[in-house]
């Protein structure tokens, strides 16, 4: 009976930390938010809202993990004027906007946003590579949403 207890819960945390990993924090792109060698982890497997940060496989370098926050969701534009953002040519608080340089949408594509594909941003826009850099990023490379409220003490 131990022995099936045992592999019952070993089973269950092996199955968690599966599909709910940790991972550290490495760069500077993520600050203030998240800092160097900061634990997060991993808290839900759905459809990216809005500002959710997630974990990703970056276009250009898929063996690479990177942390980054959504910005642009599917059938959107996304733009930066004088630090705002503007999403459809509509106002969106984005409390990183002012560390955003001017950007607008047209000199990515003339489309919206395809269908399963997000526009991300590092918080610490000035030195963050990301979408403005290696593009737009399709669900398949999101590995996970990120539990926020990590504070370094």
């Amino acid at each position: 009976m131990f022995v099936l207890c045992y592999l019952i819960f070993l089973g269950t945390f092996r199955t968690y930390h599966w599909l709910y990993p940790k991972y550290f924090v490495s760069g500077e792109s993520m600050t203030p938010t998240y800092w160097e060698q900061e634990v997060v982890q991993v808290k839900a497997h759905r459809k990216p809202e809005r500002f959710d940060v997630v974990v990703l496989h970056p276009p250009d370098a898929p063996n690479e993990l990177y942390l980054k926050r959504v910005i642009g969701l599917p059938g959107e534009r996304i733009d930066y004027q004088e630090g705002v953002l503007f999403v459809n040519h509509e106002i969106v608080n984005d409390a990183f906007a002012y560390r955003t340089e001017a950007f607008a949408w047209e000199s990515i594509s003339g489309e919206p946003i395809p269908e399963g594909y997000y526009f991300v941003l590092g918080d610490n826009r000035t030195i963050s590579k990301d979408s403005r850099i290696f593009g737009l990023v399709s669900e398949k490379q999101i590995l996970g949403i990120v539990q926020e409220g990590n504070k370094k003490e």
